[in-house]
């Protein structure tokens, strides 16, 4: 009787065990590559955020760089422009004056 009681109980105890569907498992195999997958996602997604801001900040870096030299030479061009002027008029008064 014992024995009998012995047995039942190692039996109930072990029962999960030896009688858990493999396809349970498989299906914890599942989610678990599942959760990896939606992991991975999340990084690439946030890499690819990462990358797509640094190449905005690397574009308003062009179009500022690219806006200061269009604005010196402007300035080099008036400077030119001025000078041309100076000279012109120092010119006409030279040949004007008596």
């Amino acid at each position: 009787m014992t024995k009998l009681l012995l047995f039942m109980a190692i039996t109930a105890i072990t029962w999960p065990v030896f009688a858990s569907d493999p396809g349970q498992r498989d299906s914890l195999s599942d989610a678990r590559e599942r959760n990896q997958l939606q992991r991975d996602i999340s990084s690439d997604r946030a890499t690819v955020t990462e990358r797509r801001q640094a190449l905005e900040r690397s574009q308003r870096r062009d179009d500022d760089f690219d806006d200061r030299l269009r604005h010196e030479r402007q300035l080099e061009r008036s400077q030119r422009q001025l000078e041309d002027s100076q000279r012109s008029l120092r010119e006409r008064r030279r040949d004007t004056s008596p």
